[in-house]
């Protein structure tokens, strides 16, 4: 039990001074760590957004390269090396008109005839029916064409519009000018079996010399690449899109090829940063026109090196809000605290200016002690008693 008559008291002065030496500095450095740690800690997101964007750029970039090599080990299968040797001897002892009047014969026909016997035995051969087999091992492989060193088709697993392929773009490209090379055709949908798709082509080659002697050309379904940038997880957490150098959405968040969209988050990149070189990093705060903001970290694919049809760039975006929602509610508490601080002082200091020229009164008094009256009772100033 507290005794009566303690007394609590807080002289003003000296409270107003502990406040200003420690209140204050206190205050002031919150404040100013809040100015310098905004712009540090925003960094720190913006790198994390950069560092999944390039994470999921490099899984795109090796799902691609592992339907390549697919692609490059079936064009050096024995079956496709010796088919397409076996069909190049057919034109030993011809001349170059005269294989072009060939080939152009079976083409004009490839389509007229109800049953044309060149194509019934080009769907039949060997290598058709090892090729429909090697198919169905593989269902992303929609179909397979494989032509001899002048671009006629020597194996199929569907039939193609046309037999004569050398003047078609990808076989152009495949070819090479006799020289040979890995072709990649742009992505393309496929209305039939609702499908995003691109072609692979791979030169086949002589054994012993190296030389170009043929082609092997893939039609490759690489819908799943949408499972690398498609986030189930709902719309808090940050889109993650896979776009092409022209802004067109390869896919993202409810969103495929075919719809035909466009990025604007992709434009505000090239607005900011211009064209991405290959395996190009980094992150952006963009405004758009109806008021909001992201962050967007970008990372290229590194693709467009070797394939110039491949300039996919993953984009990771998030509304500012959310982005940085967790450092402003900290911010925010910081701002707060230092504030309230400031503000209690500053009424000190005006309670102490205001009564500076009066007698200062310690505050805070818990009991009051009664006034001492004489043992005999109160006195008159005769000294009687009353």
């Amino acid at each position: 039990m507290f005794a009566e008559g303690i007394k609590f008291r807080i002289p003003v002065y000296e409270l107003l001074i502990i406040a200003l030496v420690t209140v204050v500095p206190i205050s002031i450095v919150g404040l100013y760590s809040l100015s310098q740690s905004d712009q540090s800690l925003h960094e720190t997101i913006g790198n994390d957004f950069r560092i999944i964007a390039e994470s999921r750029a490099n899984e795109v970039f090796q799902f691609i390269l592992e339907r390549v090599g697919e692609m490059g080990k079936l064009a050096t299968e024995p079956p496709v090396v010796d088919a397409v040797a076996l069909a190049n001897k057919s034109y030993v002892g011809m001349s170059d008109a005269a294989v072009a009047a060939k080939i152009a014969a079976i083409d004009k026909s490839w389509n007229n005839a109800p049953v044309d016997p060149v194509v019934d035995a080009i769907l039949a051969s060997r290598l058709s029916v090892w090729l429909r087999t090697f198919r169905d091992l593989d269902p992303r492989i929609l179909r397979i064409t494989v032509t001899d060193a002048k671009g006629a088709i020597i194996a199929v697993t569907h039939k193609p519009t046309r037999y004569a392929q050398a003047d078609e773009e990808y076989w152009g490209k495949i070819y090479a000018d006799g020289d040979g090379a890995v072709s990649l055709s742009d992505i393309r949908y496929d209305e039939v079996t609702k499908t995003d798709y691109i072609g692979i082509g791979w030169p086949v080659r002589d054994d012993t010399s190296n030389r170009f002697i043929g082609a092997v050309n893939a039609l490759v379904d690489v819908s799943a690449v949408a499972s690398f940038v498609n986030d189930p997880q709902g719309s808090v957490r940050p889109r993650i899109l896979l776009v092409k150098d022209d802004g067109i959405l390869i896919a993202a968040r409810n969103t495929r090829f075919w719809q035909r969209i466009k990025s604007p988050e992709f434009a505000a990149i090239k607005d900011a940063v211009g064209p991405l070189g290959v395996h190009q990093a980094g992150y952006i705060v963009a405004s758009f026109p109806d008021g909001g903001s992201q962050l967007i970290g970008f990372a290229d694919s590194g693709l467009k090196q070797d394939y110039e049809n491949f300039g996919w760039v993953v984009l990771v975006c998030q509304d500012t809000r959310q982005a940085f929602g967790a450092i402003r509610l900290v911010e925010r508490m910081i701002a707060l605290v230092s504030g309230i601080g400031l503000f209690m002082v500053s009424l000190l200091v005006a309670y102490f200016a205001m009564h500076r020229k009066q007698p200062i009164t310690e505050i805070g008094e818990l009991a009051h002690e009664p006034p001492l009256v004489p043992a005999g009772g109160a006195k008159d100033e005769s000294g009687t008693d009353e």
